[in-house]
């Protein structure tokens, strides 16, 4: 979810250095801080202001503020390209500072920023040794941490001139002191390297008209990295394509799901057919322990996926297919079988949700039928997968 406000900033701030009335606010009434500048803040924040962005939610991601507590908003605007970090270290050492830092979007007559999503969160366990000091700094490689145990400090965000960014910071405790704050940019982002951009077009297969869909990119553990939707006037799609992205799906109701691997190349056209009968829909994402017809936990968005279409299309049947890669050291008998159990295991999957049995047929083709070349292992294990054709 996202949030607005207004592009003027209320500043807060009467002395350069030292602020002692209490800090309580909200993201509307962020206090804009310079960088290369100490400040002191005498006193704690006091709640959460005039509305608790962050609810008490407990199936929050682990990262995020499970509930906002003492909170404060500040806003950084970067002059210079470079890296940016920061300093919180508390005036006395019992209080626990966590905080979340946003990149700031333009909106009309507004700004915002999208809650559910932090360049960088920091949600650890005060560590006295350091004097319950944290932030981002060079050395660091955690991005996103959670409560408990963990490193105080977090990677530092590469920044551009112009961007504004938010820090939130919440002290979890009641009653304490303020704290002190320094954030600088440093260095230079002439050896980053750039983020690859998957761009192209979708269209509908038979009239080739542009469509709108949802797309989705998943890490090899099946863990969603990116959401977004194609232009519904143009069909037109881009991204920049997230570390460890493994694979995408491109959904769209009453349209054939459509799953692929990262292409290696910067651009790729896609059509998506009408269900119909003979579609096939091939997923990657459906993992099984070595040798076994165990599924793992990993293959929850593909199963869901496949659960949610047979859910919403009563009248469709389907055929599951399991296959394996063509390993030459291997029986092909061997693996005739283990395709067979691993299609048997996907049906179980969706008996056990509602799925009647009587819509549901699994077949086995082992290795036999590889969509890669099977001379590296990592062309190889791509061919590991179930397919579902569907049947009225």
């Amino acid at each position: 979810m996202s949030f607005a406000r207004p592009v003027v900033l209320f500043l807060m701030l009467i002395s350069l250095k030292a602020y002692s009335q209490h800090l309580n606010g909200d993201y509307t009434e962020a206090v804009t801080l310079s960088l290369n500048q100490k400040y002191v803040f005498k006193n704690s924040a006091v709640g959460f202001g005039q509305e608790q962005e962050y609810p008490q939610h407990k199936k929050r991601k682990s990262y995020l503020f499970e509930k906002e507590h003492n909170t404060a908003w500040f806003s950084l605007a970067v002059a210079a390209d470079g890296f940016l970090s920061f300093e919180i270290m508390p005036l006395q050492n019992k209080d626990d500072y966590d905080w979340m830092l946003f990149k700031e979007t333009s909106g009309h007559n507004n700004q915002t920023i999208d809650y559910d999503r932090p360049v960088r969160t920091n949600n650890s366990r005060n560590e006295l040794s350091i004097n319950g000091k944290t932030g981002l700094k060079k050395g660091f490689s955690d991005r996103f941490t959670s409560p408990g145990l963990g490193k105080s400090f977090s990677e530092p965000v590469a920044v551009r001139a112009g961007e504004n960014y938010i820090l939130v910071v919440d002290n979890i405790y009641p009653g304490g002191k303020g704290f002190t704050f320094f954030s600088s940019v440093e260095g230079s982002l002439s050896n980053q390297k750039t983020t690859p951009v998957l761009s192209g077009n979708l269209t509908d297969k038979n009239s080739m008209q542009p469509i709108a869909a949802e797309i989705l990119v998943e890490d090899s553990a099946g863990k969603t990295l990116l959401k977004t939707v194609s232009d519904a006037v143009s069909g037109k799609y881009s991204f920049q394509i997230p570390n460890q992205a493994y694979t995408l799906s491109i959904l769209k109701k009453g349209y054939v799901l459509l799953n692929d691997f990262l292409p290696d190349r910067p651009g790729k056209n896609y059509t998506l057919e009408i269900l119909k009968p003979d579609a096939r829909i091939v997923f990657y994402n459906i993992r099984f322990l070595p040798n076994s017809a165990a599924i793992v936990n990993a293959s929850g968005n593909d199963l869901k996926r496949l659960l949610i279409l047979l859910q919403e299309e009563k009248d469709i049947s389907i055929q599951i297919i399991g296959h394996t890669n063509a390993n030459i050291f291997t029986d092909e008998r061997y693996l005739q079988r283990l395709s067979e159990k691993r299609a048997l295991a996907v049906k179980i999957y969706l008996l056990q949700h509602g799925i009647a049995a009587n819509r549901m047929r699994c077949f086995g083709l082992g290795g036999k039928h590889p969509l890669f070349d099977n001379k590296t292992p990592e062309e190889a294990v791509k061919n590991l997968r179930v397919e579902v054709v569907l049947e009225r």
